[in-house]
């Protein structure tokens, strides 16, 4: 038995100086490779950066191993969404070729979750890694580095330094948190299926190879042509601060040499199917802002900080706060939990120590006697009782002649004797309800051309057919 401790001891020593042997002569050797061979790491964003760097001005090999993923995105020219192939980078790696110079890419640790970069924007994002490798003297690792940056911050903005039109900025993102479940258990729909958020934004996959079809055919397109804020029936106090938004987002410098911030912040109040939220995506269409649209009832106070700052890095940009009654019962939080969002830290992110410039935020209610006055409501001199959170607001209502005079007009086009009747018929309608009431009037007439008047042709002198007996 002594024999045996002895043995086991000195087995134990035996390994403990193999170790430690081995930790130098692993240490040594990492130093001479790297007199030869540059190893890099990078996080974040740098990483999206770099990815779409190499893929649009380096060759990627042919060989190696190979990685895809499908995701579910709107296919323009088939008008639809559906499972699109894409290339993507993983732990197995790429090696791309710059000329005859090589560099190898890789995603490094644990991969990141797709409620990260799509729906939890309040975790952190260093969880995207990438590993590069390159031969010494191929390439300036500081000078790759803010190539990318450049590359990457042209493309993601609507024009590059030559005025040339570039990617949209506008997507809408949602921004909500845990509601107190623990990380681990929670993940949206898009995480699990591996897809960005929505089949709009095509920002998360930039860095990809579509298989077959452009990135430039990914995503949803305008449905109309022009302004959409012109597809609005808009009272003269709707145009007024539609031209105010305007403003704002082309005259930056205006704003700064006259030290006012250059953010701005609405309350828009009515009745539900006024047009509150067709108001504000119209204007974030037109502006070009990327939409953050916040779910407060799922937020807790450090999720909603981390969030928001998050955002201020995206800035130009809108948040949307919707229904903001449905959370706050003026500074109570009713969503019924005393760990969730508070009051002051709402305000203290809407007008906090942290600069905003560049914020555009719209907050939305249907019942204005909800709404603090420290938050913001109607009432004073300069528009509103707090000027720096809510500058302006704006009360929808039922629409007035003329505004229902131009939705007649644009969907009863074809049955103009119909027109002055509707409107008056939908005195007092929201938009919604006379839309409605259009729509229904001129499927009715669709219906009535495309079933009854080819039989009157076809069957001259005999019974139309009727709806029964088609």
């Amino acid at each position: 038995m002594f024999g045996s401790a002895w043995l086991f001891a000195g087995g134990a020593a035996v390994v403990g100086i193999v170790a430690t042997c081995w930790n130098y002569v692993r240490s040594v050797y990492q130093q001479i490779a790297s007199r030869f061979i540059v190893n890099i790491s990078t996080s974040g964003y740098q990483t999206d950066a770099l990815l779409l760097y190499f893929k649009e001005n380096f060759a990627a090999s042919r060989f190696g191993p190979r990685q895809y993923v499908g995701w579910l995105l709107h296919l323009r020219p088939r008008r639809r969404t559906q499972l699109v192939a894409m290339e993507v980078i993983g732990s197995t790696g790429r090696l791309y070729w710059y000329g005859w110079r090589p560099i190898w890419a890789a995603k490094s640790g644990k991969e990141r979750q797709m409620a990260v970069e799509q729906g939890i924007t309040s975790r952190d994002y260093e969880s995207n890694n990438l590993e590069i490798t390159f031969l010494r003297g191929m390439f300036d690792p500081d000078n790759l580095m803010f190539e990318a940056c450049e590359y990457f911050n042209r493309r993601m903005v609507s024009f590059d330094d030559e005025g040339q039109p570039g990617q949209r900025r506008h997507y809408v993102k949602h921004v909500y948190g845990t509601a107190g479940k623990p990380m681990g258990d929670f993940q949206s729909p898009s995480a699990r299926c591996g897809s960005p958020s929505t089949s709009a934004d095509t920002r998360a996959c930039m860095h990809h190879r579509p298989i077959v079809w452009q990135i430039e055919q990914l995503g949803v397109e305008t449905q109309h042509e022009g302004s959409a804020v012109d597809q609005l029936a808009l009272s003269a106090a709707a145009l007024e601060i539609v031209e105010e938004a305007r403003f704002w987002k082309t005259n930056e410098d205006w704003y700064r040499q006259r030290s006012i911030p250059w953010r701005r912040g609405w309350l828009l109040h009515g009745e539900p199917g006024t047009g509150k939220t067709a108001l504000i995506r119209a204007i974030a269409e037109d502006l070009d802002l990327p939409v953050f649209v916040y779910d407060l009832a799922s937020l807790y106070n450090d999720e909603f900080q981390q969030a928001w700052s998050n955002m201020l890095a995206e800035v130009p940009c809108m948040a949307v706060i919707e229904d903001i009654d449905s959370v706050f019962n003026k500074r109570k939080n009713v969503v019924g939990k005393e760990q969730h969002l508070t009051f002051d830290c709402l305000l203290n992110c809407l007008d906090g120590i942290e600069r905003s410039n560049g914020l555009f935020v719209v907050i939305t209610t249907n019942r204005l006697e909800r709404i603090d006055e420290a938050l913001g409501r109607p009432g004073s001199d300069v528009g509103s009782t707090r000027p720096g959170r809510i500058d302006r607001t704006l009360y929808l209502g039922p629409l007035g002649d003329a505004e229902r005079t131009k939705i007649a007009a644009c969907i009863l086009n074809d049955w103009p004797e119909r027109q002055l009747e509707v409107v008056l018929e939908g005195d007092g309608d929201t938009a919604a309800q006379f839309q409605e009431r259009c729509a229904r009037l001129a499927l009715d007439r669709l219906w009535h051309d495309s079933f009854t008047v080819p039989c009157q042709r076809e069957n001259v002198g005999s019974k139309p057919l009727t709806h029964s007996t088609v």
